[in-house]
């Protein structure tokens, strides 16, 4: 195979490797925001997530996000359906803050890719999506993601405005939150054949100051295969609650996990 075969061929399979992951609540995309790809013409993901959302002082508590979730793509449509169950678990040496927080509940979204260019490297989508169990949170968006070709490795970039309505509605605890949001990321290979990643993204303000307001960011590295395996540890702060709902004292970031396949 000639040299420039060799680059051809690792740049389309970096292309392949380029959009493994689902976010925070199920969709195609970064850990916490959604991007403009969705599977192959009939793929499906599954994976699973961990996420440290936290944790406040004053009550000792710690708030953890844990979830399966699948997303596929309708035959050969452009339209991604995702779903998931999830447990939130509020932590905590007080039964009150547990008992009014603590949630299973599920995960749904759906998502349309409005365009893609001829060359396969641009595109644009707008989608939905509902979490029960992350704060009752209901949210839309739109974005647009851009392949860069950077010698041998594809990076890719992606730009989002969302949509966010967050509400907890309990006997000790009733807040809402509806906010406007931007937010960028991009996937940036490691290796020349682009199996490892660091992925980094960004978001302003999704929440009211009450339910946290902080800006929700991510960074992790993240493993993928050919065969579908994907793999990513990182660090990230979703945003809500952040510091709890009377400003509390607290940590906002943490830890988060993801193992998932590919068919």
């Amino acid at each position: 195979m000639s040299q420039a075969q060799e680059m051809e061929a690792t740049s389309a399979d970096t292309e392949t490797l380029g959009h493994s992951g689902l976010t925070i609540s199920g969709a195609v995309g970064l850990p916490l925001n959604p991007t403009a790809n969705i599977p192959d013409p009939g793929g499906v993901r599954v994976q699973a997530n961990y996420f440290d959302l936290g944790s406040e002082d004053i009550l000792d508590t710690e708030f953890r996000l844990y979830g399966i979730y699948g997303a596929g793509r309708l035959g050969d449509s452009k339209l991604e359906i995702s779903g998931g169950v999830e447990k939130f678990r509020a932590g905590s040496d007080d039964d009150v803050v547990e008992d009014a927080l603590d949630r299973t509940g599920f995960a749904l979204g759906a998502k349309y890719q409005l365009y893609r260019n001829e060359t396969g490297n641009t595109f644009a989508a707008a989608g939905v999506g509902y979490s029960r169990a992350l704060y009752d949170n209901a949210h839309a968006y739109v974005v647009g993601t851009r392949a860069f070709n950077l010698g041998s490795r594809n990076v890719f970039g992606h730009l989002g405005l969302r949509y966010d309505r967050f509400s907890v509605d309990e006997d000790d605890f009733d807040e809402s939150s509806s906010k406007m949001s931007i937010y960028a990321g991009a996937e940036v290979p490691i290796d020349r054949r682009g199996r490892f990643n660091i992925v980094g993204e960004l978001q302003s303000k999704n929440a009211d100051e009450d339910l946290g307001g902080k800006a929700p960011y991510s960074l992790s590295v993240r493993y993928q295969t050919p065969r579908g395996l994907a793999a990513s540890l990182g660090i990230a702060r979703q945003g809500v609650f952040a510091e709890n709902f009377d400003d509390f004292d607290g940590d906002d970031s943490g830890l988060f996990a993801q193992v998932g396949y590919s068919f």
